[in-house]
Formats: structure tokens, C-alpha cells, sequence
């Protein structure tokens, strides 16, 4: 007679538990998706800079040409991520003169839209210049 009763009041407790595990779980795989999306993001434009670099360390090439080739690479793989702030600089590392491309750009962590907030990303080229 107890396990007649046992059952009337544990009746519907699965839907509620699965209710709220389900819950967890969907908000678990949205947040590792979210940070696929961000590293992903983050390693297209690593990848991004550092041929940017490249081209502005060429000889025959100036800094602008390193910033039009990044930026040329992040509006064709990254489209709707606004115009992020590149810039180019000389240095010097390991006593060899090198090339370096940085980008600013906000790191998206709601789907593709982004927060307030930028991560700054740089590669960098020997110069072969010198």
C-alpha cells in the first residue's frame, strides 16, 4: 500500500525534472558554442594580421599596404563585424627589425553582434627592408 502511494505523489515529477535539467543543458551548449564562435573569431583575425604583416614587411611594400591587406581580409571573412582599427608599427625584437599589425575588434560574445568592449590582436614580419 505505500509504494501505491509513493507513486501518486512522485506522479509528474519526471516532466519537471527534465524541465529543468533541459534548462541547464541548453543554456551549457549555447555557452560552448558561444566560445567556439569566439575563438574562432579570434583565430581568423590572428591569422588575419600576421599576413597583413607580412605584405607591410615586404621590400617592395609600405605600411598601408599591410593595413589594406588586413583590413581587405577582415571585411571578406568577417562581413558586419564593423571596420576595425588596424594600425602598423616598427620594432624592434630579439635585436631584428620587425613589422607589427594590430587589429582592434569587439569580441563577439552574444551570437554575432558583439558587446561594448574590443580585443586587441598582433602579428608581426621580419622587415626585410634592413
Amino acid at each position: 500500500m505505500t509504494s501505491g502511494l509513493l507513486e501518486r505523489r512522485e506522479a509528474g515529477s519526471a516532466v519537471a525534472e527534465f524541465a529543468l535539467v533541459a534548462a541547464i543543458v541548453c543554456l551549457m551548449f549555447g555557452a560552448v558554442l558561444q566560445l567556439g564562435y569566439a575563438l574562432h573569431v579570434r583565430n581568423t583575425v590572428t591569422a588575419h594580421v600576421i599576413e597583413g604583416a607580412r605584405v607591410a614587411a615586404r621590400a617592395d611594400a609600405g605600411p598601408g599596404d599591410g593595413v589594406a591587406r588586413t583590413r581587405e581580409l577582415l571585411a571578406t571573412t568577417l562581413p558586419g563585424r564593423g571596420a576595425p582599427q588596424v594600425s602598423v608599427t616598427r620594432a624592434v625584437v630579439g635585436g631584428v627589425q620587425v613589422v607589427q599589425v594590430s587589429a582592434d575588434f569587439a569580441l563577439p560574445v552574444v551570437g554575432p553582434w558583439g558587446v561594448p568592449g574590443t580585443m586587441t590582436v598582433t602579428g608581426q614580419a621580419f622587415a626585410e627592408d634592413q
